[in-house]
């Protein structure tokens, strides 16, 4: 952009040498090797040594390595980062090697001491930050910020512009220079140009700037900041017509070169010119543009763009750009009355804030002409937050007001900023606050924007202030593949689909953790390669930094300064989450984890919510994004297992155990739980008035109590996954596919058998010999309830081994041995009847109906079920009792008493309708159906199959094609029917 820049003959703080040699040969031989360097890249790359006149780098990429380590002087940059900077399109097969052999000639240049290995696998150049002139005229600049006097910032910036001695890193060539260093290095230069020649016109010396703006403008022609100052230092110096001519000058070219018209800032400065208004000293310091550089690359947001700019005031035709006070560069008109919008941005650590922040105030800053303030409030990061107080005074000294005039209480600060920009339309970036108080005495008093950012929710903000809150979330898949492409070419994308749909999946749509992988994968052989180094959970919060030391690129960094922010409570919160198995995670189960009050845990729990720590979904219930999950998991894994940690994973297995008992409890209340015993809750489970409530409760902690199972199956508690497998297990035969109970039940009984856990792996067989022969495979349920019978014969237990016989008779009767399935029930029943376990009996009359039926008995099987339905009437068991009634309308049906059979199965499928038992319902449904086709209506017998089908093919039943036959040989039965003019 800029072909030079103005030299000055100032000379730097701290370059001069004294004036006794000697002193000074003895005072370096004290030092630390870098400081006997000096390094120039402020113009011709230069390197010198205090005791010799230059130090020559050969040219090429050593110079290239040296100015990357030079970049980030004193802190360590790794060998990637380094290979990215000196290869950015092509890099060389041997990467490492190449740029070590690099590092080795350097050192052998200038010294080993001078050039480090660090321990992670890259160097350091350990020269002071002062000893090179970029740094150093940084560090003035920003020193000439906190200035009180006018006088003093001018010294200062003229100290700093004097370190400048040409165009940036002349003699180095790279392309990573130019691409990414040297544009936003020159915009420094010339911010710190124009707020010397603002100090200058307010020192009134405009006669001292004139010939420089123009060579300034001649460079840049289009740069209208500068055409604004030029026509202030014409009109102040008293050369009117000049200034108009500037102003004509300048519309001119900015029609033929962008198209525009002149803005909003010189149309007001034409009208001040004309009219001649005095030249008020208003510094342009108090129209200052302190906005961050806007990214080039910025993808994504649409969204929240759309939703932002809808936020914005109508424009209000009425405004004059030309009236208002005169002077300045850049002032304008505020509408009377018209309040300040307040924008609240908020979000999980590296979400974007921002980036989205910046990028929106630079979209929208011609709005608001007078000022462009930014103010990093240091709510979360290394430091210490600003407090309000002087929060206040820095925006004050950015506005040029005198440091001996800022008076000491925040609130007199506060009036005096909001006084200072009265009037005027303001643009005001509040990045990074800590909360709302923070924020609230900043806040222009009318007529400006205030965005602010926090990893805060700020509700206060919106609730007393009128705040309109923004809360970013991930990134959706699209817009994270657009951000990958920053990077990676489309090509690259293409050519490695999965790799890099796997990529955004393990970036969880944070766009901190897209950026950094996708500047990994720029330099990386393949994508496949970064998806390997991010596989594991702690390797991948290990790969999401940049390797160049600087902690607003590192995850694991940006994480740590939320996690410090937090109250004690909510910390403590924080960490016990991280041994949860699961990632939905119920308020109740963590007051468990935690130890602590259901209340307390709530408090904990809404403040981690309110600093985007978690994520509440639905009322009580929270969530982790993927990547704050494996931080909270890190934390956990790094104090490591001891007592406390021990006891907290304890008390959560105790509570979901329990709690899925209770559950269970409300679904089938006369059900054995004899499995519970050894078990006692810390904290108390739930209890549940209904089976409705029972079942959605199972519904929405599913996830969860699979994550416990499985979690406790691998962890060396298999007592805690197989009880907690059977206690879901009436749930998982209502409303889960059985092919998932299937492996829920054998995860939790090969738990139980690696443990030697005999009654474990019994009560897990039997559960998933029923699932079987629900399924009609005869085979596996019957091996299942065999191995079942012989771990409770060797218990002892006489009671389950009455439930497992039972159940093997029902295997043989449907297996088509029905005088075995008969001997094996009438010694259930045997067992049940000595036990007195009425229950029992009934259940196993009901079983030996149904061996008396697949034996072609129905009279016997009627019997039997009558008997059976009497008991479980008075033990008031609805839901086997209706399975009975099925039974006993199956019986009815074989036995040609349709009719009685129809009302059978009606009653016992409007019982598991109501008990929400959907397996069950279907299956009830297919016998309605047979017993409708046999009494001659098949119309009727296809209604009935259709219904149950849409169940079946919803749970995976392995019937769909039996019955989807049978509606089709119904439909044709109908049809026929018809056509004959037979009854239907």
């Amino acid at each position: 952009m800029l072909a030079g820049f103005l030299c000055s003959t100032a000379q730097t703080p701290g370059d001069t040498m004294s004036a006794r040699p000697d002193a000074d040969l003895r005072r370096a031989a004290e030092r630390e090797p870098g400081e006997e360097f000096r390094f120039r890249v402020l113009g011709p790359w230069e390197v010198t040594h205090r005791h010799r006149e230059a130090v020559v780098v050969p040219s090429g990429q050593q110079r290239t390595l040296l100015v990357s380590l030079l970049l980030s002087a004193g802190r360590p940059v790794t060998i990637d980062a380094l290979a990215d900077r000196l290869w950015p399109f092509h890099a060389p097969e041997r990467v490492r090697g190449t740029v070590q052999t690099y590092a080795a000639r350097l050192r052998r240049l200038l010294g080993r001491e001078l050039i480090e290995s660090t321990s992670g696998g890259g160097y350091r150049i350990a020269v002071p930050a002062r000893n090179v002139d970029m740094h150093r005229f940084r560090e003035l600049v920003d020193q000439s910020r906190t200035a009180t006097a006018a006088a003093d910032e001018l010294s200062l910036l003229q100290a700093a512009l004097g370190l400048w001695r040409g165009r940036p890193f002349t003699g180095v060539e790279s392309a990573w220079l130019e691409r990414e260093v040297v544009p936003g290095l020159t915009e420094e230069w010339l911010a710190a140009t124009e707020r010397r020649i603002d100090l200058e016109l307010e020192l009134g010396r405009p006669g001292k700037v004139i010939a420089e703006l123009r060579g300034l403008i001649n460079q840049d022609p289009t740069r209208e900041s500068l055409w604004c100052r030029l026509i202030v230092a014409l009109h102040r110096a008293g050369r009117r017509a000049e200034a108009l001519g500037a102003y004509q000058q300048a519309r001119a070219t900015l029609s033929e070169e962008l198209g525009i018209d002149p803005s909003v800032e010189l149309q007001r400065l034409q009208r001040v010119v004309l009219q001649d208004a005095p030249a008020v000293p208003v510094p342009e310091s108090r129209n200052p543009r302190q906005l961050p550089h806007d990214i080039a690359h910025f993808r994504g947001r649409a969204a929240e763009l759309a939703a932002l700019d809808a936020l914005l005031p109508a424009d209000d035709p009425t405004d004059d750009p030309a009236d208002g006070a005169a002077g300045g560069t850049a002032g304008g008109t505020a509408a009377e009355g018209r309040p300040t919008t307040i924008v609240a941005i908020d979000g999980a650590p590296g979400m974007g804030k921002t980036t989205l922040a910046v990028h929106w105030a630079h979209r929208v800053s011609g709005r608001y002409p007078d000022a462009h303030l930014y103010l990093n409030l240091n709510g979360y990061g290394s430091g210490e937050p600003l407090t309000p107080a002087a929060a206040a005074a820095t925006l004050l000294r950015g506005l040029s007001v005198a440091g001996d005039l800022i008076p000491e209480s925040v609130d007199e600060r506060a009036a005096l900023l909001r006084t200072t920009l009265a009037g005027r339309r303001v643009l005001l970036l509040l990045d990074n606050a800590r909360d709302a108080d923070q924020v609230r005495a900043l806040l222009p008093g009318a007529d400006g924007l205030a965005i602010v950012t926090s990893r805060s929710q700020l509700r206060g903000l919106s609730i007393r202030d009128g705040a309109h809150r923004v809360t970013l979330h991930r990134l959706p898949v699209d817009e994270s593949v657009s951000l990958l492409s920053v990077a990676v070419s489309a090509e690259r994308l293409a050519a490695e689909p999965d790799a890099a749909a796997r990529l955004v999946e393990l970036c969880d749509g944070l766009p901190l953790a897209l950026a950094i992988v996708a500047e990994r994968a720029h330099r990386a052989g393949t994508l496949a390669e970064v998806v390997h180094a991010l596989r594991d959970g702690k390797a991948r919060l290990d790969n999401l930094g940049a390797g160049d030391g600087d902690p607003h690129t590192d995850l694991r960094a940006a994480l740590s300064w939320s996690h410090r922010a937090l109250d004690p409570d909510a910390a403590a919160m924080f960490d016990r989450l991280g041994l949860h198995p699961a990632n939905d995670i119920g308020l109740e189960s963590a007051a468990a984890l935690a130890n602590v009050p259901v209340w307390q845990a709530k408090r904990s729990l809404d403040r981690l919510a309110a600093a985007h720590m978690v994520a509440q979904r639905h009322p009580d219930r929270y969530e982790l994004h993927d990547l704050i999950r494996l931080y909270a998991v890190d934390r956990a894994q790094r104090a490591g297992a001891g007592p406390a940690n021990e006891a907290a994973v304890r008390r959560l297995l105790d509570w979901y155990l329990h709690a899925a008992v209770s559950a269970d409890v409300a679904l089938m209340p006369s059900r054995r739980r004899k499995f519970v015993a050894p078990y006692t809750p810390s904290a108390a489970p739930p209890v549940f008035a209904d089976q409705n409530r029972a079942m959605a409760w199972f519904e929405q902690e599913y996830d969860g109590l699979r994550s416990v199972v499985d979690w406790a199956a691998t962890h060396g508690s298999p007592g805690h996954a197989w009880r907690t497998a059977i206690a879901m297990t009436t749930f998982l035969d209502r409303r889960i596919s059985w092919r998932e109970g299937v492996e829920f039940l054998r995860s939790a009984g090969r738990a139980a058998r690696l443990a030697g856990d005999r009654a474990g792996e019994g009560y897990t067989l039997n559960s998933l010999g029923c699932t079987y022969w629900d399924q009609r495979d005869w085979d596996r349920a019957r091996d299942c309830f065999s191995q079942a019978l012989a771990c409770f014969r060797d218990l002892g237990d006489q009671l389950s081994e009455a439930m497992v016989l039972g159940n093997l008779g029902l295997v043989e009767a449907s297996a088509g041995d029905p005088v075995r399935a008969q001997r094996l029930c009438h010694d259930a029943l045997y067992l049940c009847e000595q036990a007195g376990y009425r229950r029992g009996v009934a259940q196993n009359l009901d079983n030996l109906g149904m061996a008396h039926l697949a034996a072609d008995e129905p009279v016997n099987a009627i019997d039997c079920h009558r008997r059976a339905a009497e008991l479980f009437q008075d033990l008031g068991d609805a839901e086997l009792g209706a399975w009975n009634e099925q039974n006993l309308g199956r019986a009815y049906a074989a036995a040609g008493r349709h009719a009685s059979s129809v009302r059978s199965l009606r009653l016992a499928v409007g019982t598991m309708r109501r008990l929400g038992h959907r397996r069950q319902e279907a299956n009830m449904f297919v016998d309605l159906g047979n017993t409708l086709l046999a009494a001659g209506h098949p119309g009727l017998a296809r209604d009935c199959w259709q219904t149950a089908l849409v169940t079946m093919r919803q749970l995976a039943d392995p019937r769909i094609a039996d019955v989807e036959a049978a509606i089709t040989e119904a439909t044709i039965t109908e049809a026929a029917s018809t056509a004959t003019g037979a009854p239907p």
